[in-house]
């Protein structure tokens, strides 16, 4: 299953983006679709996020008049936060965000819990040069998150583009319901 489901970013990755290797130019704001997992709240998801965009969590509140209530998120529920889509390395578009490492902090777990799969175990291999399972305490780790990209041609009427990582329970029926389109 989640070959297949890699298979399917692949291919959608390769249809939506240019082909040349080399990013011409960023865009002005990218969403990610976050995950809000238990004990996080909206000031530790504000400061995992941080960026030119967000800078407080009434920068993320903003993209979820609907979803956040007195500043409050609800565990289980995905939000939309906003970051820059900037060129990476000439190569690809996204945004480094920096994360300052726990103890016990891996790749891993950096990916999966705190950045809730936007990033991946490679790009962060890829964009830092600790072990994977020698991040020390208070190491400022770069956390690269890629922007999904658009097609000028299609219409702006459409807004944003949002990263959104698939979980394994996901499907197309429940994505399409939950952001109110038709499957």
């Amino acid at each position: 299953m989640f070959l297949l489901l890699m298979l399917l970013f692949l291919l959608l990755e390769y249809v939506c983006c240019n082909v040349e290797a080399k990013c011409l130019k960023g865009y002005n704001v990218a969403l990610a679709s976050y995950y809000v997992s238990t004990g996080l709240s909206l000031d530790d998801i504000t400061h995992l996020m941080k960026s030119s965009d967000v800078s407080n969590s009434d920068d993320i509140i903003s993209y979820n008049k609907d979803k956040i209530f007195n500043n409050n998120v609800f565990y289980f529920d995905k939000i939309n936060v906003p970051f820059p889509c900037d060129c990476i390395s000439d190569e690809f578009l996204g945004h480094v965000f920096v994360y300052s490492a726990a103890e016990g902090d891996t790749y891993d777990l950096i990916a999966k819990v705190e950045y809730v799969d936007l990033t991946t175990v490679e790009l962060l291999r890829r964009f830092n040069s600790y072990g994977q399972n020698g991040i020390p305490k208070n190491a400022k780790v770069n956390v690269t998150v890629n922007c999904s990209c658009g097609n000028s041609q299609v219409s702006q009427d459409y807004g944003f583009f949002i990263t959104y990582p698939l979980r394994p329970s996901n499907n197309l029926h429940d994505i399409a319901s939950e952001d109110h389109l038709d499957a």
